[in-house]
């Protein structure tokens, strides 16, 4: 599951398509809002600066790096980025609120294709996030401490086989990379998963998780 919360949240109201294109989140555990993607903040500010009470209210829009998939964060009390900010999933962004068209404190969380309205996409199959109203949690702190596979000893890279493996796959999951299942098996998709996440954390990209990727991990 990826979330913008860290800890327990709530589902307000599910994932309707046009007539309701995002998630309604309250956090239970906490109120900060975190990134999601790896990307570029496209906006961050009022939809409309005239009529705090329209739209969205304050709310951030991040491109996600590479692809044409426009991530949004609505409703924010204050907001934590600005335009132009390269942003890593779990950074915060911006605070939980109730600004815009909005009966309570909650994140409007979607995606919009090319950014555009009516071009959603589903994002409770996105995010993993339940498409039902009720209390989840997404701690993804909690998720590594609780970690079943032991911190690998040896190095990780494409070909490497074993519980070391799933190791990594399971802290590139629980930080909302793409690397497929759990399966022990460091393939195609958990090194894409591996150089993503060394990419966004500034580590040499070489799809090795060595020391120093491992270090960061840990933490």
């Amino acid at each position: 599951m990826n979330s913008p919360y860290m800890g327990k949240f709530r589902v307000s109201q599910p994932y309707k398509g046009a007539s309701h294109d995002g998630l309604d989140l309250v956090g239970v555990d906490s109120k900060n809002i975190h990134s999601t993607v790896n990307g570029v903040v496209i906006f961050a500010g009022w939809e409309n600066a005239a009529n705090h009470e329209q739209g969205f209210g304050q709310y951030v829009k991040i491109q996600r790096d590479g692809t044409n998939e426009y991530y949004y964060f609505g409703h924010l009390s204050a907001i934590k980025v600005k335009t132009g900010d390269h942003v890593q999933i779990t950074d915060v962004i911006g605070i939980e609120g109730s600004t815009g068209r909005s009966t309570g404190s909650h994140c409007h969380y979607c995606m919009r294709v090319g950014g555009v309205k009516g071009q959603q996409r589903d994002i409770s199959q996105i995010s993993g996030i339940p498409n039902a109203v009720g209390t989840y949690d997404d701690g993804y702190a909690a998720r590594s401490a609780r970690c079943p596979y032991p911190v690998p000893t040896v190095s990780v890279k494409f070909g490497t086989r074993g519980e070391a493996v799933k190791w990594v796959q399971w802290q590139l999951l629980g930080a909302g990379y793409q690397c497929g299942e759990i399966d022990g098996i460091c393939g195609y998709n958990t090194d894409t998963a591996i150089r993503e996440y060394q990419l966004a954390h500034g580590l040499t990209i070489d799809g090795i998780v060595g020391s120093k990727t491992r270090a960061e991990m840990i933490q």
